[in-house]
Parts: C-alpha cells; structure tokens; sequence
C-alpha cells in the first residue's frame, strides 16, 4: 500500500501573505543569501513545505548555498543547451501537463537503450531544472509522483549513474522543495532489482518506504490516474512524446530566469561567524549492500 503524504490545510492567505513578508525580511537581514521578492515563487516554495516557516529557511539556505557545493549541477543551465537535449534523450523526465484527480502532479522517465549517451551529471542539471519548474509555474500541487520505465534500462545505465547517486539524492531531497508520494517502477527486467535496491539504499529511510515496482500496468493503474498515465506507459493520457514537448516548452519559456540564477548564490565571505552553511542530510542514508 502506498504511503501517502500528510494532507495540510493552507492557513488563510492574510496569514500566508504575513508568511511571505517574513521570509522577505529574514532574506534582507541574512547577507550572504541573494534577495528574492518574488512573492508567487516564495509562496509555492512555503506550500510545497507545507507551510513551516523553519523548513522553507531551511530549504532556501540549502537552495541556494548548493549552487556554490555542486556548481557542475547547479549553475550554466541553459535549457538549450546540447548537453540538456541530451540528458532529455537519454534519460527523459517529462511533467504532465494535468494534475490527477487528488491534486497530483506526475513525473513521467524513460531510459535511451543507448546507454552510450547517458551522462549522470547532465542528467541531474536537467533533472533540476524540470523540478524547478514547480516554483516557476506556481504550481502548487497536493504531491508528487515518479513513474519510471525501465524496459530499456541495463547495467551500463546503472554503472554510469552510481557516481552521482548520493549528489542527486543531496540536491533533491536537500535544497528542493516538493511532495513526494510515491516512487513508482514499471517494465524492470529479472536481475536488475539488486541496483533499484542500490539506489533505494542511497534514499532516506521514508522515501524509500515510498517505493514501489509493479509488475504490470494494470498494478501501476491502480495507483495513477489512467487518464494522467502517458498512453506510451499503458494510460490514456497523452503521449509521452507530448508530455515532453510541454516540459521543453515550459523550460523554454523560463530560460531568461535560468541563466540569471548564476547571479544568485549564496557568499559565504558574508556568513555569520558560526552560521552552518548547508543542512546536510549526514545520517539519512541507509547501509549499502553492494555486490
């Protein structure tokens, strides 16, 4: 059974708007983080935090202090980049352009059976971005969800991403700010379960509670709005190729605000003596078992 994420009730929008006056004031006294007034970027921020002001602080200190930690992810994204037409080939992650009928927002991937073209780094700057689409949308949905195809995932595929493993799970579930009810995984091959337990072991504990492989379609629709389900994954919904070109689209139309993200770092030079610099998730991942 699915492990569902706590519903929260939005407190009113005066106490929302007094929210986002907070955070405004707290960025202007804080002088090593870059100052934002972007109220609608601030408040989807706060909602996918559930609306605890110490966990959105929390949130943008690592948001933008991981720009400096992994500035090979996290700064030069250009959506049209080559290496981002790329890491879309060879590893897409499209959103889908409709929420389900709860209030979801889902994430649709797929492996390149050329697994040649498959570059962990790439992938995570373009994985990055397609989160940050959330904020940039004002999208402010009840939860998120993943559904990955693995009918053409192989070893080299899983070999080529292990390096990057634990950067990824530091960036996504460190400084971005989202949902997350379920991992799900369709079409795996016999013998590749021992790597999807791999990269669970990477996850923290209640995340990885959240994981699930189906056997077929048929299982994953029990969990995923047939309508929303890409017709490519045994849906009724759009193509995955569709979902793909709203996703490029979106990234297309934000391009502007990417590239000036490099602008927008933290300078550590003006941290607080004995201010900590980035929450780190030390003592959230669980013991590797590695053949």
């Amino acid at each position: 059974m699915v492990v569902e994420e706590t519903s929260v009730q939005a407190p009113s929008v005066e106490r929302q708007q007094e929210d986002i006056d907070h955070l405004i004031d707290w960025m202007s006294k804080e002088a090593h983080l870059p100052k934002v007034d972007d109220r609608e970027w601030l408040l989807t921020v706060l909602h996918h935090n559930k609306y605890s002001l110490e966990k959105t602080k929390n949130k943008l200190e690592n948001y933008f202090s991981y720009r400096n930690k992994y500035p090979e992810v996290l700064q030069n994204r250009d959506p049209s980049d080559k290496d981002i037409a790329q890491a879309r080939l060879a590893f897409n992650t499209s959103s889908a352009d409709r929420l389900t009928k709860d209030g979801g927002r889902v994430l649709f991937c797929r492996f390149s059976p050329d697994a040649s073209i498959f570059d962990i780094q790439n992938y995570l700057k373009y994985g990055a971005m397609v989160c940050d689409l959330s904020y940039l949308e004002h999208d402010r949905h009840e939860y998120c969800m993943s559904v990955t195809d693995l009918k053409d995932y192989t070893y080299m595929h899983f070999m080529k991403a292990l390096p990057g493993i634990k950067t990824g799970v530091d960036i996504f579930f460190g400084a971005l700010s989202f949902r997350l009810r379920a991992i799900h995984v369709i079409n795996c091959a016999p013998g590749l379960e021992k790597f999807l337990n791999v990269f669970k072991g990477f996850l923290p504990a209640k995340f990885a509670e959240r994981f699930y492989v189906h056997s077929s379609t048929e299982e994953l629709l029990k969990y995923v709005d047939e309508d929303v389900v890409c017709s490519d994954f045994g849906g009724k919904g759009p193509s995955l190729a569709d979902y793909d070109k709203y996703t490029a689209e979106l990234l297309e139309k934000h391009r502007k605000w990417f590239l000036e993200q490099d602008n927008m770092l933290v300078d550590d030079t003006l941290r607080r003596k004995g201010q900590k610099q980035v929450e780190e998730m030390t003592g959230s991942f669980r013991k590797l078992d590695v053949d």
